[in-house]
C-alpha cells in the first residue's frame, strides 16, 4: 500500500511536470503559425517515419529477445515480442517506465526467469538504449561546435565523459576484484554479481545486443529527420542529426510522462539554434510523441487479431 502510494504521488507529480511546461511552451507559441503548420502536414512523410520507428522496434525485440534467453532458456521469439509489446503498452496504460519494467520482469518471470535475471534483463534492456544514445551523442559534439556556445557544448561534454568514465570505472573495478569482500558479503549482491557475470562476459551477446542497440536508435535518429523535412524545408541535415541524440537524453529524462514537455522544451531550444520556428519545433515534437505511441500498436496489431496478445495478458496475469 505504502508503495502504491509513493508511485502514486510520483505519477501526479509528471502529470503536473508536463502539463506546466506543456501550457508554458502553448502560451510562448504563435497560434496561427501552429496552425498552418497543422495544416501542412505530410502524410508520405508520417507513414515513412512510422516504418522507421517500426524498424527501430524490431531491432529492440531482437535485443530483449537475447537478453531473456541467457542461461538456459529458451523463450521463442513470439513470446519475447508479446512481453516486449506489452511492456510498450504498460508504458502507455500507466504512462511510466514504472509499468513497462513491471510487466515486463513479471511476465518474463511467468515464463521461467527467476525474479533476479528477470529485472537484471528489463533494466539491461533500458540501459543499453541510454548508452546508444550517450555514444551518438558524443560522436556528434564536434559537430555541435558552431551550434551550441562554448559553455553548454563543455558541460553537454562533461556530462556524458563523466558518465561513460563512471560505467567504465564501475567495470574495471568489477573485473579486477576489488569490490570482491564488499560484493559476497550480501547474498543478494553475490547474486546479482553472479547474473552480471554471465551477461558481460558473454562477449557475443554483449557485441551483437550493443549493435542492435546503435540500429535501433539510428532508426529513430532518421525518422525524426523524415519528419523534420515535413515542418522545415531547409533542415542542415549534418547539424539536426548532431542535435537528435542530445535531444533525445534531455527527453528521457524521468521527471514529466512519456516525456511530454520536457522533449517539446528540449526541440523548441535545440531545434532553434539551427533555424527551426518554436511553432516548427513543437510541431516536430508532437508528431515524435505521437508516432512512438502509434508504432508499438501496430506491432502487437499481427498478435492482437489473432487474440494472441489477449490470451497472452490473461494467461500471464492470472493470480
Amino acid at each position: 500500500m505504502i508503495v502504491v502510494k509513493i508511485l502514486g504521488h510520483k505519477f501526479l507529480i509528471k502529470y503536473i511536470v508536463s502539463i506546466t511546461l506543456l501550457a508554458f511552451l502553448l502560451t510562448q507559441l504563435d497560434f496561427s503559425a501552429l496552425l498552418h503548420e497543422t495544416g501542412d502536414l505530410n502524410i508520405f512523410l508520417l507513414l515513412l517515419s512510422l516504418i522507421l520507428i517500426i524498424c527501430q522496434i524490431f531491432f529492440l525485440n531482437l535485443r530483449w529477445h537475447r537478453y531473456i534467453n541467457v542461461g538456459n532458456h529458451n523463450i521463442d521469439f513470439k513470446t519475447s515480442v508479446l512481453i516486449n509489446i506489452a511492456g510498450y503498452f504498460a508504458n502507455i496504460l500507466f504512462i511510466t517506465s514504472v509499468g513497462g519494467i513491471i510487466a515486463k520482469s513479471g511476465l518474463a518471470i511467468r515464463h521461467g526467469l527467476s525474479v533476479t535475471q528477470a529485472l537484471f534483463a528489463t533494466f539491461l534492456d533500458r540501459f543499453m538504449t541510454l548508452a546508444a544514445l550517450i555514444i551518438f551523442s558524443a560522436i556528434s559534439l564536434p559537430f555541435l561546435q558552431n551550434v551550441i556556445n562554448n559553455e553548454l557544448l563543455t558541460m553537454f561534454s562533461l556530462s556524458i565523459i563523466g558518465v561513460i568514465a563512471i560505467i567504465t570505472l564501475t567495470l574495471l573495478a568489477f573485473r579486477s576484484g576489488v569490490l570482491r569482500e564488499f560484493i559476497l558479503s550480501s547474498r543478494k549482491r553475490s547474486r546479482i554479481t553472479l547474473m552480471l557475470r554471465s551477461y558481460i562476459e558473454d562477449y557475443e551477446l554483449m557485441l551483437k545486443t550493443s549493435l542492435y542497440s546503435l540500429i535501433a536508435q539510428g532508426f529513430f535518429i532518421l525518422s525524426v529527420y523524415t519528419l523534420s523535412l515535413g515542418v522545415n524545408a531547409d533542415v542542415p541535415i549534418i547539424e539536426f542529426l548532431a542535435l537528435m541524440p542530445v535531444l533525445a537524453l534531455i527527453s528521457s529524462l524521468p521527471i514529466s510522462f512519456g516525456g511530454w514537455g520536457v522533449r517539446e522544451g528540449a526541440f523548441i531550444y535545440g531545434l532553434g539554434l539551427i533555424g527551426f520556428s518554436m511553432e516548427s519545433a513543437f510541431m516536430l515534437s508532437v508528431q515524435v510523441g505521437l508516432i512512438t505511441l502509434i508504432a508499438p500498436f501496430i506491432v502487437g496489431l499481427p498478435y492482437l487479431f489473432k487474440a494472441d496478445l489477449r490470451e497472452f495478458l490473461l494467461n500471464t496475469t492470472k493470480s
